[in-house]
């Protein structure tokens, strides 16, 4: 099966915001030895549930809009600015980043992104002599791949934060 690639014009049965060729050349480049071991179709599944996963975890806090109403993928973006005030391309090198680096997570685990939310929340009681610890009950807690968050870090906008530009 060959994933269809975002393209950069909207495409409404976008699976992927990179190809397996490029992932394979971005973990080639990171010495990525469990990236270059999977089979084919797993890495293909893994870019797909990878660009699902971004959009689903970050889509709220992306900058612009949607470059058309019926795009499968949240990028391509119109008015899209990087936090340094850069233009961002339609589909930017931290987007393809960000999907390898999420790829790799779920080549290991199939939905780990998506399953990272998980029920617990602060440190209510921690024992450190054969390791004991107790949540506080009712917050959600998030796994942060810091790797991803990362590649993603020029482009996210923050939770909840308000930024106020100079004219």
């Amino acid at each position: 099966m060959a994933i269809i690639v975002e393209d950069g014009t909207g495409l409404a049965t976008a699976q992927s915001y990179v190809s397996v060729a490029d992932c394979d050349a971005y973990h080639l480049a990171r010495g990525s030895s469990a990236w270059a071991a999977a089979a084919a179709a797993a890495k293909e599944a893994a870019l797909v549930r990878a660009s699902a996963a971004l959009d689903g975890l970050y889509g709220s806090r992306w900058p612009g809009a949607r470059l058309t109403a019926d795009q499968a993928l949240d990028w391509p973006r119109s008015d899209a600015w990087d936090s340094d005030g850069w233009p961002l391309a339609l589909v930017p090198a931290a987007i393809k980043n960000a999907t390898c680096e999420a790829a790799l997570v779920e080549l290991g685990e199939a939905g780990a992104l998506s399953s990272s939310l998980a029920r617990g929340g602060a440190v209510k009681r921690e024992k450190v002599g054969s390791i004991e610890v107790e949540y506080a009950s009712g917050a959600a807690v998030v796994t942060v791949h810091r790797t991803i968050a990362q590649a993603l870090a020029r482009i996210v906008r923050g939770g909840g934060m308000l930024r106020i530009t100079r004219g």
